[in-house]
């Protein structure tokens, strides 16, 4: 009875056990960085409207953010259009990108006082960024309400190596942020002292902007570069240090845009082709060796029956019959059928012969071939001439039969695999 309860409650702890670590891994990263409202105001009469619109554009957000990561809505007509941009850090995966969002949809409306219908409004948190104006601002690098956030808390070690590494971060952010699909993250550690940064221009924004937004951050955040943290929060751009590793990536550059991912579509190209290099070889090294293995088998069973066939009277040498054709000349030809050509052929003793080249593999049938020319050799049949031999040590099998001057050849040595046949299949009977 106790094992039942133990293995009936044990599914339960797997789940909780695995409903605690995807809690625990989540970060969505929704840590408030700023919230900054505007001063103007829509008029009374518009005011609802405006609220209205505003609300819309919330709900045309939310479904764009989950397949994309970023949107850009616009709702209203007139002097009561909303302009709404939403995007998540491009480090955070969907999931994560979905709780912060929500939560900052939630949290912008502090900006929207609906006794007084504040025009314009913008909440940054550590993974999601979401405004809202009452004017286009898609492509918008700078304006006056940027901000610059600092840590509360000053760093305890060697602050000459820290300011210079965390400047010497940013600027890198700088840089490659604006080639890089608007987004990079990286560190630099030297003397111990470590700092990491992330860079993030918004979709809208273009690369002259992005790279103008990210400069002036660059400029800004050396007044927080005593500090443990810092931040620069501006219109087009958003441009984070830290002394703690807060980016999702484990190496230097991350993931780019949704347009094109920048050097990770490198990345993986490379990868993918290693990896097809890799099965290649692996598939071709496995066919070769068991080519190798099928050509040791068959030398080894030709080896036998070499030895038999070199005893035999019935051997000739590949070398001497390819020298008695004049290396099968054109001009020795006598004719070809379905299982090989026959060529005249002078032996150094003075005998003229046919001999049969054939078009069967020796490899893979030497052993039923000698077993043929075995048989038929002492046989006498008034639809065969006289075979007088055979060559299977050279690169292609022979046959060697008396040339008959006066009689169809044709009819003779290209009928002769008919009747091995009826011998071969007299024989096992």
């Amino acid at each position: 009875m106790r094992f039942c309860f133990c293995f009936r409650v044990l599914p339960l702890l797997v789940f909780l056990i695995n409903l605690c670590f995807r809690i625990c891994v989540c970060e969505p990263r929704a840590t408030e960085a700023a919230l900054v409202c505007t001063n103007r105001t829509a008029p009374m009469p518009e005011r609802q409207t405006f609220i209205s619109n505003f609300l819309a554009t919330m709900d045309l957000v939310t479904p764009l953010i989950a397949r994309q990561q970023y949107a850009a809505v616009v709702n209203g007509t007139g002097n009561t259009t909303v302009y709404t941009f939403g995007e998540c850090m491009k480090d955070l995966d969907q999931t994560d990108c979905n709780l912060c969002f929500a939560q900052c949809k939630t949290q912008i409306l502090r900006c929207l006082p609906f006794q007084r219908g504040t025009r314009g409004g913008r909440l940054f948190y550590d993974g999601c960024y979401l405004r809202y104006d009452d004017y286009s601002f898609f492509n918008e690098g700078l304006d006056s309400q940027n901000r610059t956030v600092c840590g509360t808390t000053n760093f305890a070690g060697n602050r000459t190596v820290f300011r210079e590494n965390a400047l010497e971060l940013v600027k890198n952010l700088s840089v490659e942020a604006p080639k890089n699909d608007g987004f990079f993250v990286g560190f630099v550690k030297r003397t111990n002292v470590t700092v990491y940064g992330l860079a993030q221009c918004w979709e809208f924004v273009n690369g002259t902007a992005c790279k103008n937004c990210l400069d002036t951050a660059v400029s800004e955040i050396e007044s927080c570069t005593s500090n443990e943290e810092g931040r620069v929060l501006h219109s087009g751009c958003y441009l984070r240090y830290s002394t703690q590793k807060f980016y999702n990536n484990s190496g230097s550059v991350a993931r780019g845009g949704p347009g094109g991912r920048g050097k990770l579509a490198t990345i993986l190209a490379v990868t993918s082709a290693v990896v097809a290099f890799v099965l290649i070889v692996a598939v071709t090294i496995f066919f070769v060796k068991i080519k190798v293995v099928t050509k040791k088998r068959e030398r080894k069973k030709l080896g036998a029956l070499l030895a038999t066939v070199n005893n035999s009277k019935l051997n000739f040498s590949y070398e001497t019959l390819e020298k008695a054709t004049n290396y099968f000349h054109q001009s020795n030809k006598l004719g070809q059928g379905g299982s090989g050509s026959v060529y005249k052929g002078t032996l150094p003793d003075g005998r003229i012969v046919a001999i049969k080249r054939l078009f069967f593999n020796t490899k893979q049938w030497v052993d039923h071939f000698f077993n043929e020319v075995d048989l038929i050799n002492g046989i006498k049949h008034k639809n065969l001439v006289q075979l007088l031999g055979c060559s299977v040590t050279g690169p292609e099998s022979l046959l060697v039969y008396e040339y008959v001057p006066n009689h169809s050849l044709y009819d003779y040595l290209f009928g002769t695999f008919i009747v091995l046949i009826l011998i071969r299949v007299y024989a096992l009977c």
